[in-house]
């Protein structure tokens, strides 16, 4: 098979399959985007049941504080009731009564406690900033009413206040312990991966606003530096905490993306089978025809070459029996004139099957001699003289080509053959054939014209290809090939020239250019 025809396939099959792996790339990223959607909105959701509970305990221990503020606000301040209020629940590090004037009624400033004295200078930072504890706080609280929560980073972390404003104009706050605060937190939160979810084993960390660990669960064992799948901040007033959840993305990928990737490689797979399996059909469809082909030209050829020698011997005979023919004896001269002129008609068919069959097989070669191109075109005019000039034809011979040269006379023989011949298929109407030769240094050019009807101008590139014939009232009747013109400028073209129609008044005009360099 033809290299050509080899990379043809190799391109069926190679286009396709390039243009579905791009497109499986390109399906892959986007279900990889998916899946990591659905990564982060199953993380997320199994964080956001985790921030749930926790909004609930804060809604628990809000509704307590409430009732643990009436208790310290009773008429009349009992500070030691007060006291006995900070001593008796673990959740509070420490209670605060200010009047109306921002004054704190307790801890007192007389007689306060080592505690409560440090309480004061924790404080004091809180209401000279002189936008804490007021209305606005509750929209970012659990707790309806002219109550909220409030944070206050300091030097030690993140510090929790719940507050309350009363009717009469005082406020009444409870500072946390943090640490009992956390350890309630934690006491919601399992000692292990929320198990029956059919995922991975994570690890889920519960860290502070300095990205501290606070907490942390779970068999998965983060590397350092990794990233979380999913991170989510809890609701106010934990908001400076967030959870996030690590985890394996390779295992959650496949948890979670199911077959779409194997369905798409399973597809480019199936289709690549499909190409690859009409790719050799066509190869062996193909190489069946081309063999198929090069026994018919074989056959062809061999034909040919058993036709040539009996059909020499024919013409031999021919022209020697014409010799031998008495005068006057005009009629039988006639009938050997056609076996002659057809005999040579036939041998130029024969001649263009064997060069075409020649072709197919390897490149033609040349056998160049020293010779006369004026000679050459003399003698294959003779021979078609007869039929020419009994149809009419008048024929003009302009020779300017007598430097002697290297060329193949035969192949010049079969190129002018060729040519010459049309006009007596096509143009004998135009009653003149005229060929002009000339020499300009190292080429001879050749021109071969006729009267006749002409080639059609959108015809002049197909008339050189095999077995290409005018389908039109110029060939009707008219046998042959097809390969006359394709022989001849292929010929032209291994003497280094070229056959081209040439613009012409009336009739065809053909130029023969052939590389000829000076003989020896």
């Amino acid at each position: 098979m033809k290299p050509k025809l080899i990379i043809i396939l190799l391109l069926l099959v190679l286009v396709p399959l390039g243009l579905i792996a791009w497109l499986g790339v390109k399906m892959a990223r986007q279900e990889q985007q998916q899946v990591q959607q659905r990564i982060q909105q199953v993380l997320t959701a199994r964080l956001a049941d985790l921030r749930e509970s926790v909004g609930r305990l804060v809604e628990k221990e809000g509704r307590d504080f409430l009732r643990l503020t009436d208790l310290a606000t009773a008429e009349p301040a009992d500070v030691e009731a007060i006291r006995d209020l900070v001593r008796g629940n673990r959740l509070v590090r420490q209670i605060f009564v200010v009047d109306p004037d921002k004054q704190f009624i307790f801890p007192p400033r007389q007689g306060a406690s080592e505690r409560e004295r440090e309480a004061l200078l924790r404080l004091a930072p809180i209401w000279k900033s002189g936008a804490v504890f007021h209305p606005a706080g509750k929209e970012s609280g659990t707790v309806v009413g002219d109550s909220g929560w409030h944070t206050w980073f300091t030097g030690e972390g993140v510090q929790f206040y719940f507050w309350r404003h009363l009717r009469d104009g005082r406020t009444v706050g409870i500072e946390l312990e943090d640490a009992a605060l956390l350890a309630d937190v934690i006491a919601l939160l399992p000692s292990s991966d929320i198990p029956g979810t059919g995922l991975p084993a994570g690890h889920i960390v519960l860290q502070d606003a300095r990205n501290t660990p606070l907490y942390q669960w779970g068999d998965y064992r983060p590397a350092v530096q990794e990233l979380p799948l999913a991170r989510l901040p809890l609701a106010a007033p934990l908001n400076a905490w967030s959870f996030e959840y690590f985890a394996p993305a390779a295992e959650f990928s496949r948890a979670v993306s199911g077959s779409a990737r194997f369905n798409i490689g399973a597809a480019v797979g199936v289709v690549a089978m499909a190409l690859l399996g009409l790719a050799v059909y066509f190869y062996r469809e193909s190489a069946r025809e081309i063999r198929e082909a090069a026994r018919k030209v074989s056959f062809v050829n061999q034909v040919s070459h058993e036709l040539k020698t009996p059909l020499t011997n024919i013409r031999l005979y021919a022209e020697l029996l014409e010799g031998r023919l008495p005068e006057g004896d005009e009629k039988t001269r006639g009938y050997l004139g056609i076996v002659t002129a057809e005999s040579r008609r036939l041998s130029r068919l024969i001649n263009n099957i064997l060069t075409f069959a020649r072709q197919q097989k390897a490149r033609p070669t040349l056998h160049l001699a020293p010779g006369l191109v004026d000679e050459t075109i003399a003698a294959t005019l003779e021979g078609f003289r007869p039929a020419l000039e009994d149809a009419g034809v008048r024929i003009v011979f302009n020779a300017q080509a007598g430097r002697l040269v290297k060329l193949d006379a035969d192949a010049l023989e079969q190129i002018l053959g060729n040519l010459i011949s049309n006009v007596e298929k096509y143009a004998l109407g135009g009653q003149l054939l005229e060929v002009t030769s000339r020499q300009e240094g190292d080429r001879t050019i050749i021109r071969v014209a006729d009267r006749g009807p002409g080639i059609p101008s959108g015809k002049a590139d197909d008339i050189f290809k095999p077995f290409i014939r005018l389908s039109d009232r110029l060939t009707e009747g008219v046998s042959g090939t097809g390969l006359g013109l394709s022989i001849a400028r292929d010929l032209a073209r291994l003497h280094g020239g070229d056959v081209s129609l040439e613009p012409s008044m009336g009739g065809a005009c053909f130029q023969v250019v052939l590389h000829t360099p000076a003989g020896v």
